[in-house]
């Protein structure tokens, strides 16, 4: 084997192992990003749950929905079943 050879392997196998590494890391950034909106919605629906200075028992139903939502996202981002 000649040195082009062998640095044609080399080479092709950092590039199979960074493909692996983008896809993974790919991945997680659509986890992390699913979480920041699902954070932004529970925001959001505080925001609109205070703005008539009252709570009701649906709106909290709404807001631990909201809240297990990003539960559920953080959960999936950090591999947690």
């Amino acid at each position: 084997m000649d040195v082009l050879t062998i640095v044609s392997v080399v080479l092709g196998a950092i590039a199979v192992l960074a493909g692996g590494f983008w896809l993974k890391a790919k991945g997680k950034l659509s986890q992390a990003a699913t979480l920041v909106k699902e954070a932004y919605d529970v925001v959001t629906k505080v925001n609109e749950i205070l703005e008539d200075n009252t709570i009701t028992k649906d709106e909290l139903v709404e807001l631990k929905k909201e809240a297990g939502e990003v539960k559920a996202a953080l959960y999936a981002l950090i591999g947690k079943a």
